[in-house]
């Protein structure tokens, strides 16, 4: 382990995805759901899969693939959790598209319809520019807008405006322990994060966790990459990234190279990220390669 490095804010989409979207911090992603869901503590354990690896993949050449930063599963319901640094319209639609894709996508061909699983959305956002979404919590679901009653509730969506977080007073303990993890989101200091978690065992682990996480020499250098690829991306003027992608660095840099750079500068990010053992979604969402390219560039 590296030394005295800063820990980085949860939004970032590595630390968020070894926090809640690994299998080995599965007890992390177990206890988050219980509160979100208002189970009672344990309830879930041993109830949770992480499936984050699982890639939707296009169904046409020009379509936009998906890659959710965590997918888990609670027997046949399958739940979405997605943090954004700036939500914006765009990503609303965004979430609404991957709710509804990855929806229908559970069946079976020769399934009926009626055999549909649940699929949850928790969208989390550190800062939030849709005006319709004015609370620190929004929920949806399909409704008579008429008489209000619920059409379904097979798909159900959650926003949480982060940035909304001084004005919220919650009156429970689920909800206070709920709070005092999205302060831990919010937050980006080591130090900070160890004196929300005081007092509970599992927000401590979590917070020793993110810490020894961020401090891996492989991230350490995943960054250092990142960062150089981003000044390469500001050199040659590209436009201003999207997003989707590893949001800390890729979404900034990288991204603006996937508008504006020249094919062989996206070769060799994608090979750096290759050496790096970054998966190949990411890498396409970043370089705008295609998985064939990532392919035989995993060859050379």
């Amino acid at each position: 382990m590296s030394k005295g490095h800063t820990i980085e804010s949860l939004h970032g989409d590595l630390v968020f995805k070894e926090i809640f979207g690994t299998q080995k911090n599965v007890r992390f992603t177990e206890y988050l759901l219980e509160l979100l869901k208002g189970y009672e503590r344990g309830f879930l354990r041993g109830k949770v899969t992480v499936l984050n690896e699982v890639f939707l993949e296009k169904t046409k050449l020009k379509d936009k693939g998906i890659t959710s930063d965590v997918l888990a599963k609670i027997g046949d319901e399958v739940i979405n959790l997605e943090m954004y640094m700036s939500f914006e319209e765009d990503d609303l639609e965004k979430s609404l598209v991957y709710l509804t894709r990855i929806y229908g996508t559970r069946l079976e061909i020769g399934e009926k319809y009626q055999k549909q699983p649940k699929v949850t959305q928790y969208n989390f956002c550190e800062s939030c520019h849709v005006s319709k979404i004015p609370e620190f919590e929004t929920d949806f679901l399909f409704i008579d807008r008429k008489t209000n009653n619920i059409i379904s509730d097979n798909l159900e969506g959650y926003i949480y405006r982060l940035d909304k977080l001084k004005s919220v007073a919650y009156d429970d303990i689920r909800k206070e322990e709920l709070l005092k993890i999205m302060k831990m989101i919010y937050s980006n200091d080591s130090e900070e994060r160890f004196k929300i978690a005081k007092g509970s065992e599992i927000l401590m682990d979590m917070a020793e966790v993110m810490k020894e996480f961020v401090n891996d020499e492989a991230v350490l250098k995943f960054k250092s990459l990142v960062g150089k690829n981003e000044e390469i991306a500001r050199r040659n003027g590209m436009r201003e990234g999207i997003q989707e992608g590893i949001q800390e660095g890729i979404q900034v840099g990288i991204q603006k190279g996937k508008k504006e750079g020249t094919q062989m500068e996206k070769y060799h990010i994608a090979k750096n990220l290759l050496n790096l053992n970054v998966d190949i979604p990411t890498i396409m969402k970043s370089t705008g390669l295609s998985k064939k390219e990532i392919l035989k560039l995993q060859e050379k």
